[in-house]
């Protein structure tokens, strides 16, 4: 199995696609920051991750139609206990929900989640939400570089619906072969 890091395709896209903004090492985001800029780098601590992921989530349930998909990668599956009820309700509205990990903890089933078992290597050192739907395309991907303290990130999100291939899109896209590769590897 050769599966891809999400950070790294990421990244290789902000820079073929865009500029990205680099803003160092910051103590948090603000929602604005988050929502105007459209690609950014930075490193921060685990509570403005758990932060931008909620906008994500949050987001994605507002926009209720289920014609879009949510991949999630946790490192291990057992950081999604303390979110599940969460990614369960994301679920309900979602066309689909991947959640990718390393398989040390098993979520409740759900009709339209399904589990992604990650080995122990670099992909499960990362940790990324990808939105991907017909009103909403965003990627929060991080990199576990201080053992769950501090990340680097990177955020892409486009708001140009009629851009084919969106960074977003091609996430989305490479996740999927992810979970082909799982499969079949």
């Amino acid at each position: 199995m050769n599966l891809v890091s999400m950070l790294k395709k990421g990244l290789g896209l902000a820079a073929e696609m865009s500029r990205p903004i680099d803003l160092g090492a910051v103590a948090n985001i603000s929602r604005q920051d988050f929502d105007d800029l459209e690609t950014i780098r930075f490193s921060t601590p685990v509570p403005c991750m758990e932060y931008l992921s909620l906008l994500i989530e949050n987001a994605v349930l507002l926009r209720t139609n289920r014609s879009g998909r949510v991949y999630a990668g946790f490192e291990r599956l057992s950081r999604m206990e303390p979110v599940v009820d969460r990614y369960l309700r994301l679920a309900d509205v979602s066309e689909r929900v991947y959640v990718f990990g390393v398989k040390d903890w098993s979520p409740p089933r759900h009709p339209h989640m399904k589990t992604v078992s990650l080995p122990p290597s670099l992909c499960s050192r990362e940790w990324f939400v990808i939105a991907n739907s017909s009103n909403y395309h965003v990627a929060l991907i991080a990199r576990d570089e201080d053992g769950f303290g501090h990340r680097r990130w990177k955020k892409s999100f486009s708001r140009h619906q009629d851009k084919p291939q969106s960074a977003v899109t091609i996430l989305a896209e490479e996740a999927e072969t992810n979970i082909d590769l799982s499969i079949t590897g």
